[in-house]
């Protein structure tokens, strides 16, 4: 795992998150979300910052609010059980915002997982939830152990030895709890980096490294806008296109939310709600083993892990969310760093739905 962030920011400004939560959380109220329902948007997104995962914060801003001004969200619909089966649920979305559903979802997960000691809730009729790890991380505070997943912003890549995209990256998130180290929670999508990233790069004006994706040609690129046009390449090649293939059949054939075909672009796709399929699982430690014991036994595997020598040119071995924590302290305690870009693109959608800009920014 790498040391360093693969983002590369031009002239940046630091913003408090107490600061930023409400300017955002404001802009989707003026655009028509309910309170509350804006503040989970909201605070998904700014969280995501405080992690470092910059390609699903506040740079989602503008296309939220596109999608929900094009009438693609349903601001009033509030996510419905449809099938409710002892340890399994499948929730409607409704086509609210993706957080909306996500949060959802993941509390009754946590709520059947208390009675049965595992669950699994299967939703459709969702749109672009943000991080995975957001919904994981949910069960840390009950103790349990979380897993989020969801079908992609669109089909991303091509299936392995096919030319064109049909397959989504299809990220899963899991968050696993532990005594006094940082909770172990892998965030990852099934392409080399999430497409958000390289939206950052088109935004900053930066080349990318040319690992990340294909042009329309198939070839490498470090131009990110021709990356935008092409493909983003799967982890390890057969495998990442194999995990990703395998997680949109969870998330989306158990529910029939859109898959393939039916697969409609974040970006691109106007038409209507995206139906994105989406799961969570919670599993209740207490149901399996001494909670406090399992996570001492954590804290024995993640300290074996770090004791390993750091390879040259590496500050140090890192678990799975360690990076994203350890950024997440600091950024709460000195404000959140932003590329001037982002800001400046959040104050031009404020002055345009008359929204107060925070002073100093």
């Amino acid at each position: 795992m790498a040391n360093k962030s693969h983002y590369q920011f031009n002239e940046t400004k630091r913003v408090a998150y107490s600061t930023i939560k409400p300017w955002i959380r404001q802009i989707f109220c003026t655009n028509g979300l309910k309170e509350a329902d804006a503040e989970i948007v909201a605070d998904s997104l700014v969280t995501a910052d405080a992690r470092g995962v910059y390609s699903h914060g506040i740079l989602r801003t503008s296309i939220y609010r596109k999608r929900i001004q094009k009438g693609c969200v349903d601001v009033n619909a509030v996510p419905q059980v449809i099938v409710d089966n002892a340890a399994t649920m499948v929730v409607e979305g409704n086509n609210a915002m993706g957080q909306v559903v996500g949060q959802y979802a993941m509390e009754k997960a946590i709520e059947k997982a208390k009675v049965y000691g595992i669950s699994f809730v299967s939703a459709r009729g969702s749109n672009h939830y943000g991080t995975c790890a957001y919904y994981a991380q949910m069960a840390l505070a009950e103790q349990m152990i979380g897993i989020s997943a969801t079908i992609g912003g669109g089909n991303l890549m091509a299936p392995w030895g096919g030319t064109d995209a049909r397959v989504g990256n299809n990220p899963f998130g899991i968050a696993i709890p532990a005594e006094n180290a940082f909770p172990v929670v892998l965030d990852m999508a099934q392409s080399v980096v999430a497409k958000g990233k390289i939206v950052m790069a088109t935004k900053t004006n930066t080349p990318i490294p040319k690992e990340w994706a294909f042009d329309n040609n198939g070839r490498e690129t470090t131009d990110p806008f021709k990356a935008m046009q092409g493909t983003v390449r799967p982890i390890a090649d057969y495998k990442g296109y194999g995990i990703a293939a395998t997680v949109g059949f969870l998330c989306s054939v158990i529910s029939d939310a859109a898959i393939g075909l039916s697969l409609k672009d974040v970006y691109e796709d106007f038409s209507g709600g995206l139906n994105k399929g989406q799961m969570f699982i919670a599993i209740d430690l207490a149901h399996l083993t001494d909670v406090s014991a399992f996570k001492r036994r954590m804290d024995r595997e993640i300290a074996y892990i770090k004791a390993s020598p750091p390879a040259k040119d590496m500050e140090e071995v890192y678990l799975p969310g360690e990076l994203e924590a350890r950024k997440q302290e600091q950024q709460m305690k000195e404000g959140i760093l932003y590329p001037i870009e982002v800001l400046d693109e959040i104050k031009e959608i404020s002055t345009k739905d008359k929204v107060k800009i925070p002073a100093g920014i």
